[in-house]
């Protein structure tokens, strides 16, 4: 039956032993240069054998001190004939591993019971071999009898540490004494150095942050007003939208106004340009485009009548002329393109926004010149001018080439039926209209 483990494994990887090797380097983090300063050495008053004493930061002997010496913490020095000394070498491992392995060489060579025995250790330089330790050992029992006799010189210091001076002139350290309070009061000041390093880090990050933050708020507050704005304007934006399309569709409609083909004009300048010999069987009107298809005696000359008109454009035959049998008329088909600004329509153009506003303009300073001139000195002179007839409107406003009763006007023509007569304009006997139509 296989046994149940507690161990904390997954994927047969021993997690305490994972976690470990990942702290493990990071657990002297303290002692690097560039953070060791958050962890200041502090100061210890050593009582030397005797009425020696020397003043230390942390594990550094100081120069003479003259004076009276100002120490937070106090070490007694144990005398050699107390302390039983062993260099070992050992290859290079953790500070944790290094401990336990003292701890085992220590058990092994100890002379004293393991609850009277004290010991520390303390690495020295490294050696091309490995990594070289000097362990001390002591007993209880003689450790408490000495420091009970130098209690006049600890001046009534309680848990004083326990040194023993090794190779190199450093301490080592016996476990069990005092040392855990220095080692705390390290602690209290390495964390509020990396509590102070997380304030500056944050000031930083915050100074770094608040104009983005700055930038981001006057954004918003600028996003807010224009949609403040936006909705305040809405009905003018709508009736600008509406003003817009308007004038867009004016626009579109005075285009095609524009290029739009009268009719009767085309028919009127065909009546003038056709000889007297000439008839029309077809006439086809497309945009500008026109199609007439009749008979005539010569429809090369025809042809170059209608070249030669001005607003006639590419004037040409899309078949040739043929002559009926025995006759003296000619068939013919002939094509031609309108100019939309002689044939078009002839019309106000649609007034716009800005003639609109002009016209505007214009009325309000006339009526502003009236009220003047009735205030003027010779507004009665101007009162007192003849006024036209009241029918003079109505005549002006009639068309110039009237037409008579029971006949037709074609662009200023006047053809008559039923024998009536007709009274053509004048004009040029060179012209082919002079000739009298049949």
């Amino acid at each position: 039956m296989p046994s149940i483990s507690s161990d904390a494994r997954f994927l047969g990887v021993d997690l305490h032993a994972l976690w470990r090797d990942i702290r493990s380097p990071w657990r002297g983090m303290h002692a690097w240069p560039l953070l060791s300063w958050l962890t200041p050495s502090a100061p210890i008053v050593l009582l030397h054998p005797g009425d020696g004493v020397s003043f230390w930061l942390g594990d550094d002997k100081q120069s003479k001190v003259t004076g009276r010496v100002k120490a937070s913490f106090t070490a007694v020095e144990l005398p050699e004939d107390y302390v039983l000394r062993r260099t070992l070498t050992l290859p290079p491992m953790a500070e944790s591993d290094i401990a336990n392995a003292g701890a085992l060489e220590v058990r092994a060579i100890s002379p004293f019971p393991e609850s009277d025995l004290v010991w520390g250790c303390r690495a020295l330089e490294d050696s091309p071999g490995g990594l070289r330790i000097e362990l001390a050992l002591a007993s209880r029992r003689q450790i408490g009898q000495y420091l009970a006799a130098q209690a006049g010189r600890l001046g009534g210091v309680s848990g004083p540490e326990v040194w023993v001076l090794g190779g190199q002139h450093r301490p080592i350290v016996l476990g069990g004494y005092g040392e855990g309070s220095r080692q705390a009061h390290a602690l209290r000041w390495r964390r509020a150095g990396y509590g102070l390093l997380l304030l500056i880090a944050a000031l930083v990050a915050a100074i770094a942050v608040t104009p983005t933050l700055q930038l981001r708020e006057r954004a918003l507050e600028a996003a807010q007003s224009y949609q403040d704005a936006a909705r305040r304007t809405a009905p003018v934006v709508a009736k600008r939208d509406a003003l817009m399309q308007s004038v867009e569709k004016l626009g579109m409609l005075s285009e095609v106004l524009s290029t739009r083909i009268e009719p009767m004009r085309v028919l009127d300048k065909l009546t003038q340009l056709l000889p007297d010999d000439t008839y029309l069987q077809s006439f086809r009107l497309q945009g500008s485009k026109v199609t007439i298809v009749g008979m005539t005696g010569n429809a090369a000359a025809l042809m170059q009548v209608l070249g030669n008109e001005p607003g006639l454009r590419e004037v040409r035959a899309p078949s040739a002329a043929t002559r009926m049998g025995n006759s003296a008329k000619e068939t013919f088909a002939i094509e031609f393109t309108l100019d939309s600004q002689v044939f078009g329509v002839v019309g106000k153009a649609p007034a716009t926004p800005a003639t609109a506003v002009a016209a505007t303009v214009a009325t309000a300073a006339s009526s502003a010149a009236s009220a003047a001139t009735s205030t003027l000195p010779g507004a009665s002179t101007a009162a007192s001018l003849p006024l036209p007839p009241a029918n003079s409107a109505a005549s002006a406003a009639a068309p110039v080439n009237a037409v008579p009763s029971g006949g037709a006007a074609f662009g200023g023509t006047v053809a008559t039926f039923g024998g009536r007569a007709a009274s053509p304009p004048a004009v040029s006997s060179s012209s082919p209209a002079s000739r009298t139509k049949p």
